[in-house]
């Protein structure tokens, strides 16, 4: 849902305020200037790198999409591998820190061997995945990653973030975007 007066992609639910008080940072309640400013922050400290995995939903067929835990851990993979094989990322130990809305109980350490077992088995990594699901709300990281996202996400939708995207590109922040399918 875009908002026409600003731009702006939001989305109900998810608020970064629960009874007046502070929950977490959520891109979707961030309007233009907000996420403007964020940029501008991060673009000045290079605290770390942007990888974005781009799934093109309309591309995908019915029978794919069935099942989301597929299509993410799939994509994740294939996401990965591509970094991993470019040189984009190294070929070592990572930890990846998931929001836990991403986790469904009966497969918390599948993503985990998944990874493991198709990114050593086809020589992409010697290193091990270690997979790690938080709250959001408890989770800087996870919250920083969901901003950054949605400001892609409201770029993709909007346009409106060309100049963000390249500030990033231009600091080294933003180093790769993998899309799927190709």
């Amino acid at each position: 849902k875009v908002k026409p007066s600003t731009g702006q992609v939001i989305k109900e639910g998810g608020k970064m305020f629960c009874k007046g008080n502070f929950r977490e940072l959520k891109g979707s309640q961030l309007d233009k200037k907000m996420k403007q400013k964020f940029v501008d922050f991060f673009v000045q400290k290079h605290s770390f790198e942007l990888y974005y995995i781009i799934i093109d939903n309309k591309k995908l067929t019915d029978r794919f999409c069935e099942n989301t835990a597929r299509v993410f851990n799939y994509t994740l993979r294939l996401g990965l591998e591509y970094f991993i094989s470019t040189g984009y990322l190294q070929s070592e130990d990572c930890i990846l820190q998931l929001d836990e809305r991403n986790e469904k109980t009966e497969s918390k350490y599948f993503l985990e061997n998944y990874l493991n077992t198709e990114l050593s088995m086809n020589g992409t990594t010697s290193g091990k995945f270690a997979v790690q699901y938080f709250d959001s709300a408890n989770n800087n990281i996870i919250q920083i990653a969901d901003v950054f996202a949605n400001l892609y996400y409201s770029h993709m939708k909007t346009g409106g973030y060309k100049e963000d995207i390249q500030k990033l590109k231009d600091a080294k922040i933003l180093k790769c975007l993998f899309k799927f399918p190709v």
